[in-house]
């Protein structure tokens, strides 16, 4: 995508007919102009404009997640986007020097471990209390009883198929679909260490993907190596194996659900699977950067706008993921929840595997081994 500037409306029109996917949002439009979707309001509140800055992704960079911060200051902080969580944290890492961060949450421990996180006052957010305890007693959220990321809005990873195509998988949900020999050739995977690794080892029946041992690496590598010559493709733009499932060039993907709810929209005959091994959830967190500009109070501030229900519907209707806060469910519109899967969200909530950070050393171990598999040795 080329490297321009859009107009708020613009971004929203794309974004309704589902022309846009979880991953071209967070990465290819990682370069829209910040003036784009932080745009400040003509009406000043009384209290002195924002001093904060945040460090985001573009999808977050937008005033409609902002409400009540916005009304106590005035306009939207200043916003810079970054394009995925290892970019981040490089920069921060360096010396750029932001308030906000909202890291994917299995990477909080990162930055708390790095020294680059201040504690974060839950008793200073009206909004808390409503967040789902799923969510906020994730343990990468805290650690010795401090808080130092608060959840911010969910979602799926699970197998998509075109059920018109392979009709005996219709109310067999497995990941196994993904190693089916009789799709050889009619099958892709992501390219994304993590997810890998978690499909293989809940087929693998490993109860803890994120501590393997060696052993257990070594079945993970002979999992993945068994499904590589079944495989179309490896994928980075869920784009790509979208446009491959509607050709029928493929069957079956691994897939977010908000590329479920686009297909639908479309028309095609697809499912997606709550796989009896498990679903695949991610959460993204809002976090507070130590020695940042601006005030302790400005910090909470926006931390609890993002978190507010009127947040939450936005994030629901207009970009299909789950909300953080249980309150936005009963104001976001119920048809479209039912079509995105996530009616029943307390459910999903349940039945997800959530993404949890690698022990030391074990990521850089599965980074290797998958390479490898890839390379066919």
């Amino acid at each position: 995508m080329a490297h321009q500037k859009i107009e708020l409306t613009e971004f929203k029109a794309l974004l309704a007919k589902g022309a846009l996917t979880r991953r071209q949002i967070h990465r290819a439009l990682a370069a829209v102009g910040v003036a784009t979707v932080s745009v400040p309001l003509t009406r000043r509140a009384v209290l002195a404009a924002p001093a904060i800055e945040v460090f985001t992704w573009t999808v977050y960079a937008v005033p409609e997640l902002q409400g009540s911060y916005i009304a106590a200051y005035g306009e939207a902080p200043p916003q810079t986007i970054y394009g995925d969580n290892d970019e981040a944290f490089q920069k921060v890492r360096a010396g750029y020097l932001p308030t906000i961060i909202q890291p994917t949450s299995s990477l909080v421990p990162r930055w708390r471990e790095a020294d680059l996180l201040s504690p974060i006052d839950t008793t200073k957010l009206a909004n808390y209390p409503d967040v789902f305890p799923k969510l906020k007693d994730l343990k990468v959220m805290s650690h010795e009883g401090v808080v130092y990321g608060v959840p911010l809005a969910w979602g799926n990873s699970s197998v998509l198929y075109r059920k018109d195509l392979a009709p005996e998988y219709v109310g067999n949900d497995t990941w196994t679909m993904l190693w089916d020999p009789k799709y050889a050739g009619r099958l892709a995977q992501f390219d994304q260490i993590d997810d890998v690794v978690m499909e293989a080892s809940l087929l693998l029946g490993i109860e803890d993907p994120f501590h393997l041992t060696d052993d257990d690496l070594e079945r993970v590598r002979a999992k993945l190596a068994e499904q590589r010559p079944l495989l179309r493709f490896y994928w980075s733009d869920q784009t790509t194996a979208i446009q491959a499932l509607a050709a029928g060039e493929i069957v079956a993907t691994y897939a977010w659900n908000d590329a479920y709810a686009q297909m639908k929209k479309e028309g095609y005959d697809v499912g997606y699977m709550i796989p009896k091994e498990g679903i695949l959830t991610w959460v993204d967190a809002t976090c507070i950067i130590k020695g940042g500009p601006g005030s302790d109070e400005e910090a909470h501030a926006y931390v609890d706008a993002v978190i507010a229900p009127e947040a939450g519907k936005f994030f629901i209707e207009e970009y299909g993921y789950g909300s953080s806060n249980a309150k936005a469910y009963e104001i976001a519109n119920l048809d479209l929840l039912k079509e995105l899967g996530i009616d029943d969200h307390e459910r999903m909530l349940e039945l997800g595997l959530f993404y949890d950070a690698f022990a030391p050393g074990l990521r850089d171990k599965a980074i290797t081994m998958f390479e490898e598999v890839k390379a066919g040795y």
